[in-house]
């Protein structure tokens, strides 16, 4: 629902920015139908109905291809395996009227400030429609400087005072992101025209007169540029915040694991239910390893909030990780005792020898005396003994994962094989080393990633046809320009040219306004986790060139029709155009 409501909003973008060019457009029509009597009530309320036709046949033909894509979507996850039952497509009445909202309500949302702009233009102003909305820009500047700024404000408040809970940051992290991006496409016209020249300049002297032509269409009309690579650049500025926060993720992943784990082996359950007490009990016995410990669970109520509690061996856990001691000691921790981490100790006010009281998941209450305080969470932020935990629960155990270390003096080739030859009968258990614990978990930010991404490309794609549709509305409005071009000698070649170099451009600008716009964001949600979770800020430069290669290449796709429309015009027929 997340990535369906950044799509959305999306989509807004280009709806406001066609009605915007649209209405441009047709200033002379609207100006004759003031001067014949029309008032500007009745001026704003023919495009509202415009729109309101258009929101409804979207939803319409959302509402079935969603049809097709959940058919789609059951096929896949058969061809993978995971088969569904086989049954009818279920529509509900309540999907029809989300839909309707959701379309029809951002169509007349994106609406209202281009409709009430068309009605303040006064009837004589907009018979030269050479005139556009000019008297508007200057406000912009100013405008989308404050909505920028109250964005931030909304981001970081949301992010590091977090009002109100996980409510407050989702509300006001979330909120201000969606101003940010309002505030920054305001904000981008002004720069539009300086920075777009800059990147056509090569483009020119590539090229020559198409790449001449391309760089000044770009440049001379900022406002439609900016508004043409407003939705590229929230798509572009969420890849590469995530890009941010990944990488800076698995960077301190891998110092902290690396540093704090001292274990040689990590075993996991392949099938995610956990793994027997037996295989612990088994490595146990195993004399090439000197410590072994599993990880078991569980959950308790401290103050009314669920707790997640790790359960250890205490000497084992000590010579396998570096918790980062702040006070007391590991291996001393006996039953009915916890080791807190700093974090939920500044906030109980808890020192050594503090009591807390936990009701855990079985409804067994316990009071647990804090016999150590620790800054590493890798294993959680509570941490209790297996003794504890079996005086707590009688519930069947299961460990989520087993950790192991080599005895002194056993290489690593003998510890494999003893540890392969232990863990046979235990086939759903998967042994690694240390190195390849770290990269599988990796793999897993880098596969988290890669589906972010492909979710977020939904609303690329959609910024692309904005570009597109933009384009064509361009050339309908040059359609005498064109024409004027051709009868001068510039050849079919040049013209289609002409318009891949711009949507280029503007594909260009779009995503190095979202690659800074992302970074910003990414680093400041690096830096509202804990240090613990994330400690180094780290930057992926392989993404912006793919991203950048990419704005390349969506350009060139998004000019696909634009340039055919413009290169097969008839140049008398143009040339007569009005």
């Amino acid at each position: 629902l997340v990535f369906a409501f950044i799509t959305a909003f999306v989509s807004a973008f280009i709806i406001n920015n066609v009605f915007q060019i649209t209405i441009g457009q047709r200033l002379r029509e609207l100006a004759l139908l003031r001067a014949v009597g029309a008032s500007g009530r009745q001026v704003r309320r023919m495009i509202t109905v415009e729109a309101f036709v258009l929101g409804v046949l979207a939803t319409v033909f959302g509402v079935l291809g969603g049809l097709l894509v959940a058919r789609g979507l059951i096929a896949a996850f058969d061809a993978a395996g995971a088969g569904f039952p086989d049954t009818r497509t279920v529509l509900q009445l309540r999907t029809v009227l989300v839909a309707a909202f959701v379309g029809i309500g951002i169509t007349m949302a994106s609406v209202i400030v281009p409709s009430r702009r068309a009605a303040k233009i006064p009837p004589v102003a907009a018979m030269r429609p050479e005139l556009g909305f000019a008297a508007m820009r200057s406000r912009r500047l100013v405008a989308g400087a404050v909505v920028t700024a109250i964005g931030v404000t909304m981001f970081l408040v949301g992010l590091f005072v977090r009002p109100g809970g996980t409510a407050g940051l989702i509300g006001f992290a979330g909120i201000g992101a969606l101003i940010l991006f309002l505030g920054v496409s305001s904000l981008s016209s002004t720069i539009a025209t300086p920075v777009t020249r800059v990147i056509g300049w090569p483009i020119e002297k590539l090229f020559k007169v198409p790449g001449a032509i391309a760089r000044q269409n770009v440049a001379r009309a900022p406002r439609r540029t900016s508004s043409s690579a407003s939705a590229l650049m929230i798509g572009v500025a969420l890849v590469s915040s995530t890009a941010v926060f990944a990488s800076s993720l698995r960077s301190s992943l891998v110092d902290t694991l690396g540093s704090a784990i001292s274990a040689d082996y990590i075993v996991t359950d392949s099938g995610f239910q956990g793994l027997s007490p037996v295989v612990s009990e088994t490595l146990a016995e195993v004399p090439e390893l000197e410590a072994v410990t599993p990880i078991r669970g569980i959950s308790g109520q401290v103050d009314g909030s669920t707790k997640n509690f790790g359960a250890v061996d205490p000497v084992a856990f000590e010579k396998l990780v570096d918790p980062d001691l702040l006070e007391g000691t590991v291996a001393d921790l006996g039953l009915n005792e916890l080791l807190l981490h700093e974090d939920p100790a500044a906030d109980l006010g808890a020192t050594i020898g503090s009591t807390v009281d936990v009701t855990f998941q079985n409804g067994v209450e316990q009071t647990l005396t804090v016999a150590g305080i620790y800054g590493n969470s890798t294993f959680g932020n509570w941490l209790i003994g297996l003794d504890t935990l079996a005086e707590v629960s009688d519930a069947p155990a299961r460990d989520f994962f087993v950790i192991a270390k080599l005895a002194d003096g056993v290489d690593a080739a003998t510890g494999d094989a003893a540890v392969e030859a232990a863990m046979e009968p235990f086939p759903q258990a998967k042994v690694q080393t240390n190195a390849e614990f770290l990269d599988s978990q990796e793999a897993q930010i880098n596969q988290l990633l890669l589906i972010i991404t492909m979710l977020l490309a939904f609303a690329i794609l959609i910024a692309i046809l904005g570009i597109s549709i933009t384009l064509a509305l361009g050339v309908f409005e040059r359609t005498r320009e064109i024409g004027l071009l051709r009868a001068v000698g510039m050849n079919k070649r040049q013209i289609r040219r002409s318009v891949r170099w711009e949507a280029v451009i503007v594909s260009i600008f779009g995503a190095l306004v979202g690659i800074v716009v992302g970074t910003f964001l990414g680093v400041i949600l690096s830096l509202a986790v804990p240090d613990d979770v994330i400690s180094t800020l780290a930057f992926n430069p392989s993404i912006i060139v793919v991203i950048l290669i990419g704005a390349v290449i969506a350009g060139l796709a998004a000019a696909l029709y634009p340039s055919f429309k413009a290169s097969n015009m008839n140049v008398l027929e143009a040339i007569a155009t009005e």
